[in-house]
Parts: structure tokens; C-alpha cells; sequence
């Protein structure tokens, strides 16, 4: 039973997946606004690293939260009423069904590290007029 147990125990951790990238100096060249690459996730989280040029336009997520790390660059920042300047080292945090939008205004684009709960798919992404 013993050895059954470890047999179970290993396999189970040998097919957890593991993601290991130094992103401090991740960009995108591209001439989009917006660059977006995954980084990993699961059925609970998802991770990016999104890159903005000028702005993300405003929209909310109504069943997704998000936490975003501001890796570099600065902006304004808006959560539903709340306007705030932003910059490389601040976290923030975005509940679902918030309205945010951020407008860089930094000479270099704005890079992020966004976490999203649960898994996101594109689906949950609501513009607004």
C-alpha cells in the first residue's frame, strides 16, 4: 500500500506543469496597440504579460477578477469613478464586473503582468460605449 501511495504521489507531481521565465525585460515589438502573450494557466487562473502603447479601452469583466503589476512605463488609470496615476511597481486590483481603462502616458509603452480568476478565455472582455 506503501509503495502504491508513492507510485500515486509521484505521478501526480511528475505531470503538474511548470512555468519558470524571468519577465523584468519582456517587450513585444509590434506596431499594435495592444500585445498580449500567455503565460500559463489552469481552469482557476490564467497569467499574461500585456504590452499597451497608447490605451486599453473601457470595458469590465463580469466574471472574471484581475490583478495586474505594473512591470514598467505609466499611465492613468481608471477604476469605475476612481481616477489614479500609475506606474512600474504598483499592483492593482480590478474586481469583476469593474469598469477600468488605462491611458499610457509614458515616452515607452506600458508593460504588465496580468492574473485573471478563473481561467480567461477572451469570452469575459465587455466594451463599453
Amino acid at each position: 500500500m506503501k509503495c502504491l501511495m508513492t507510485i500515486v504521489f509521484l505521478a501526480f507531481f511528475s505531470a503538474m506543469a511548470f512555468c519558470q521565465r524571468d519577465i523584468s525585460n519582456w517587450s513585444k515589438a509590434t506596431d499594435d496597440n495592444i500585445a498580449v502573450e500567455r503565460l500559463a494557466g489552469d481552469s482557476l487562473t490564467t497569467s499574461f504579460l500585456i504590452q499597451i502603447k497608447e490605451e486599453v479601452p473601457l470595458h469590465y469583466h463580469a466574471y472574471h477578477s484581475e490583478h495586474v503589476y505594473i512591470l514598467s512605463g505609466s499611465g492613468e488609470f481608471v477604476l469605475n469613478d476612481d481616477t489614479t496615476l500609475v506606474s512600474e511597481g504598483m499592483y492593482l486590483f480590478i474586481p469583476s464586473e469593474s469598469k477600468h481603462y488605462v491611458k499610457v502616458t509614458s515616452d515607452s509603452p506600458m508593460r504588465v503582468l496580468s492574473i485573471q480568476c478563473p481561467e480567461f478565455t477572451g469570452k469575459d472582455r465587455i466594451k463599453v460605449p
